[in-house]
């Protein structure tokens, strides 16, 4: 997963991702930073599916979502396998996170399987799909 991507690699002057894994890096900071972090990391026509029931949204709607279940306060991911070719890479892992759902409580440990697609783009790479299918935690 080190392909260089080459051009300015920034949106809105900020750095983007040069190359898939340091994309999938940013992806992880950015889940625990917030909504503004996330969305520059997102193609404007991003599609996720995700939660218990299949959404279907776009980015958006996505990230209002997610803000609602309350900050996510620690992510992780294992398992990555990566499959790259022609500007277009697949990321497939297990991913943890534990979301703080209610202020006096532990946090809620969430796992899912994680597939996101990731685009070279003349700004970096860039997030265009990601589907989280829930995972029960192993026996």
């Amino acid at each position: 997963m080190t392909t260089a991507h080459p051009g300015p690699a920034s949106v809105n002057g900020i750095r983007m991702p040069d190359t898939v894994d340091q994309a999938e890096a940013a992806w992880l900071v950015a889940i625990t930073a917030g909504d503004e972090e996330q969305r520059r990391l997102m193609l404007p026509d991003c599609v996720i599916v995700h939660a218990p029931v299949g959404n279907v949204h776009d980015r958006e709607r996505f990230l209002s979502y997610n803000a609602s279940m309350g900050p996510t306060l620690e992510a992780e991911t294992s398992e990555v396998t990566c499959r790259e070719r022609g500007g277009l890479a697949i990321v497939t892992c297990h991913q943890k996170m534990r979301i703080r759902r209610v202020p006096d409580l532990p946090p809620f440990l969430v796992q899912a399987v994680a597939t996101r697609v990731w685009f070279s783009t003349d700004e970096g790479w860039r997030l265009g799909h990601m589907q989280l299918s829930r995972r029960q935690p192993p026996v």
